[in-house]
């Protein structure tokens, strides 16, 4: 099965249908995106656990704490669908959770454990983890949309450009030198786009 790697990217909000709520997922390259609706606690789970001034008391938080402690490295985000479990598996439906949800690959020093989770818990803790996200390329091509008809409206480019940002540095960070690269590309036709759109 062929994987296509994500980036996070922006979390947006809408007037209509009484307030929703969507946070967009990137393929490297900037030419798609994966749109997810979010329920108002996973949006709210979102931006608690992004916020960089302070460190408030999240349940993502101290699971990041309890596997850190324990030495459990999460070693990447799956995203899945809920209608592709498997029989027996079951998981309790948030209301308008679009069908997303997480796949967890855990090592705990001698064995990979598979994990299912809510998709913004998974999102969250590749943030925290520095964890990669993946989605299966015929996944991607079902669900995601151009980016074009998502960036001037909804996606903040401001929120993306700090991601890509923060990615960058990751990647130096990880002496992943090739993706450090491409990230560099994305930025520089991420400001590209915003001075056309400016002029």
């Amino acid at each position: 099965m062929k994987r296509v790697r994500l980036d996070i990217g922006a979390l947006a909000a809408s007037a209509e249908d009484g307030g929703s709520f969507t946070f967009f997922l990137y393929r490297e390259g900037l030419d798609k995106c994966l749109p997810v609706p979010l329920t108002p606690p996973e949006m709210h789970a979102m931006l608690s656990n992004f916020k960089q001034e302070r460190e408030e008391l999240t349940i993502q938080r101290v699971f990041s704490k309890v596997l850190q402690e324990y030495r459990v490295e999460l070693l990447e985000v799956a995203i899945i669908r809920r209608d592709e479990l498997a029989d027996g598996v079951e998981i309790g439906q948030e209301e308008n959770d679009g069908g997303f949800l997480s796949e967890l690959l855990l090592f705990d020093g001698e064995r990979e454990i598979r994990q299912i989770a809510g998709f913004a818990d998974g999102i969250i803790l590749s943030k925290q983890f520095g964890a990669p996200i993946y989605i299966a390329e015929a996944l991607m091509d079902k669900y995601a949309k151009g980016m074009d008809s998502y960036s001037k409206d909804v996606l903040d480019s401001e929120a993306m450009l700090k991601n890509l940002k923060e990615a960058l540095q990751e990647a130096i960070a990880n002496e992943e030198y090739e993706r450090a690269s491409q990230i560099s590309r994305q930025i520089e036709e991420l400001k590209r786009g915003r001075k056309k759109e400016e002029n």
